[in-house]
């Protein structure tokens, strides 16, 4: 997971800028009369978001022509966000380009491997229409990740997968992300979370959870995968410059620059991994 500074956006303009493209008078004036529920909802979301309590806001399970706030209904309220904000040609387009923008170097925060192309709602909007514009429930986000989720949402804490804008310092900080290789021909590398065991249970709980949500276990293996493959020929100088130890001292400068860069990366694990296997550096690599 990568770290996101929090979005420096008012939820009252953006909402304001998403309903004055709207061109039908009453469904305007029924969507303005609840500014103060969709502030307050924000502000809400906001405070439990800074102690990890997002779990606690109950969903809104009402069908889509349903009235879910004020005198709106669900669909109308989803709508905000897909016919109002998303679109190129609306003027509220420029706030979805800028949370998009957040992503770190472009890559996805969920998972670090992909681009950052759509905007995930971290409390679905067909639970949560009152946050459907929310910019701090909006995180930059590849395909993959965004619809993997599909429309599931915690109800318990340590349900909760890890939330770029504010779950940062020990997610971010200390090692939790590891793999193990299987000796195969390519090598396999076997992913997987091991917290700190300073941490409290809850943390433990939570990297685990979101290891699993994203399934991160298959996406950093097909990664490696490829990665490993460009590393044959690469290690093959080091093997015979100076054999095994060769070896081992390039995988372990390459583990440790990526460390120092993010230590639960996939690659950081997985350099890690093939510095420790006697048999890869020994002449598994090949």
């Amino acid at each position: 997971m990568r770290a996101i500074n929090r979005p420096n956006l008012d939820i009252q303009i953006v909402y304001e800028a998403c309903i004055n493209s709207i061109t039908d008078d009453d469904l305007y004036t029924r969507l303005q009369s609840i500014m103060t529920n969709i502030i307050q909802s924000s502000s809400d979301y906001g405070n439990k978001a800074l102690i990890s309590l997002l779990y606690t806001i109950p969903p809104n399970h009402c069908e889509n022509d349903a009235i879910a706030l004020g005198n709106v209904t669900k669909k109308e309220l989803r709508a905000v966000y897909s016919s109002h904000f998303v679109p190129a040609t609306k003027p509220a387009r420029i706030y979805y380009d800028q949370l998009i923008s957040l992503a770190p170097l472009g890559k996805c925060p969920y998972c670090g491997v992909g681009y950052a192309s759509t905007l995930d709602h971290y409390l679905p909007k067909n639970k949560f229409p009152q946050l459907s514009v929310t910019p701090l429930n909006l995180i930059p986000s590849c395909k993959d990740c965004n619809t993997g989720k599909k429309t599931s949402f915690p109800t318990t804490f340590r349900a909760q997968s890890l939330h770029p804008y504010f779950d940062h310092d020990n997610f971010i900080e200390d090692q939790w992300l590891y793999a193990n290789v299987i000796e195969t021909t390519p090598a396999i590398i076997d992913y997987c979370v091991i917290p700190p065991s300073h941490w409290n249970e809850d943390d433990k709980a939570r990297v685990h959870t979101h290891f699993n949500d994203f399934d991160l276990k298959l996406k950093y293996s097909i990664e490696a995968s490829n990665q490993i493959a460009v590393l044959r020929d690469s290690l093959l100088y080091a093997w015979d410059s100076n054999g095994f130890v060769g070896v081992r001292q390039q995988l372990m400068l390459d583990a440790l620059a990526y460390y120092l860069k993010h230590p639960n990366s996939w690659q950081t694990a997985m350099y890690q991994a093939l510095a420790q296997s006697n048999w890869y550096c020994n002449g598994g690599f090949r």
